[in-house]
C-alpha cells in the first residue's frame, strides 16, 4: 500500500474585516485610487494612497507574506485612508487569532503615515492594535526616495510585535478578576482615553455576559475581549485607544512589553 501524503499548506480561517460604522466607508480600491492626492509644497510630499498599499503589499510580499484579505476604509472626503490586511507566514503559527496589518495614511495633516502590527481572534474577529510604527512623521521632500527602505525596516519589526501580543495574552489569561476588580479597571481605561463614557456600561456587559462562550472565564483576557467587542465601528480611533487599554491593564498584571 502506498501512503499518499497531503502536502497542501492548510490556510488559516479569514478575519472579518467588514468593520462598519464610524466616521470611516469601506470602499473598493477602485474607489481608493480616485482619491486624488493634493500638489506638494516646498516641505510637504504628500503620499498618494495607492502609492503607499502598493509600496506595503510588495514589501509584504517579498517577505513571505501572504496577503488573505484586506478592507480599504476612508473618510473626510477621501482625506484620511485606512486599510486592513490578514496575513499569513511560514514563520508565524498561531491558531487562535489571525495576523493584521493596519496602514493608515492622510492629505489633511491630521496624522502621519504608519503601520499597526493587530490580531482578531477567530472566534470573534475583534480586532486589536499592539503597536504602531511610524513611517513619516512629515511628508517632506525626500520621503518618497526613503519610502521603501522604512517600510522594509518596519516591516521587519512585526514578528516581535505579535510574540509580545502572544505573550500578553498569556499574562492577561493568567490574571483571575473579581467584579469590584472590573469595575475599576473599566473606569480608569475611560480616563486614560481608551474607551468614551458612553461606552462604560457596554463593557461591563460585555464582562457579566460575553457575546462569545469562549470568554466566560473570570480572567483580564475576557475583559480584553469586552473592550474589543465594544470597539467594533471606529477604526480611526482604534490604534489609540488600543494603545491606552494597553496602558491600563498591562500594569494591572504586570506585563512589560519591554
Amino acid at each position: 500500500m502506498v501512503n499518499i501524503i497531503d502536502t497542501t499548506e492548510v490556510q488559516p480561517p479569514k478575519v472579518n474585516l467588514n468593520i462598519c460604522g464610524g466616521n470611516h466607508t469601506r470602499v473598493d480600491l477602485s474607489e481608493v485610487a480616485q482619491v486624488q492626492t493634493p500638489e506638494a509644497t516646498e516641505t510637504w510630499r504628500p503620499i498618494g494612497h495607492t502609492f503607499l498599499i502598493d509600496k506595503v503589499q510588495s514589501r509584504l510580499e517579498e517577505r513571505g507574506f501572504e496577503v488573505l484579505g484586506s478592507s480599504h476604509n476612508l473618510a473626510r472626503d477621501g482625506q484620511r485612508y485606512f486599510g486592513l490586511f490578514q496575513v499569513s507566514h511560514k514563520d508565524r503559527e498561531n491558531n487562535e487569532r489571525g495576523t493584521i496589518v493596519g496602514l493608515r495614511n492622510a492629505h489633511d495633516k491630521c496624522f502621519p503615515a504608519g503601520l499597526c502590527a493587530g490580531d482578531a481572534p477567530f472566534v470573534c474577529d475583534n480586532l486589536i492594535f499592539h503597536n504602531e510604527v511610524t513611517l513619516a512623521r512629515r511628508h517632506t521632500k525626500n520621503i518618497l526616495n526613503d519610502l521603501d527602505q522604512v517600510i522594509s525596516r518596519t516591516l521587519g519589526k512585526l514578528f516581535g510585535m505579535w510574540n509580545k501580543q502572544d505573550n500578553r495574552i498569556d499574562a492577561y489569561s493568567e490574571f483571575e478578576l473579581e467584579n469590584a476588580q472590573v469595575n475599576d479597571l473599566v473606569v480608569r481605561a475611560c480616563k486614560a482615553g481608551a474607551l468614551p463614557k458612553s461606552k462604560i456600561m457596554d463593557v461591563v456587559e460585555q464582562w457579566h455576559d460575553s457575546d462569545h462562550d469562549e470568554f466566560s472565564h473570570r480572567n483580564m483576557n475576557s475583559l480584553y475581549n469586552g473592550f474589543t467587542e465594544i470597539y467594533k465601528g471606529n477604526i480611526m480611533a482604534l490604534p489609540k485607544r488600543s494603545e491606552a487599554l494597553h496602558s491600563v491593564l498591562d500594569a494591572e498584571v504586570g506585563f512589560n512589553v519591554n
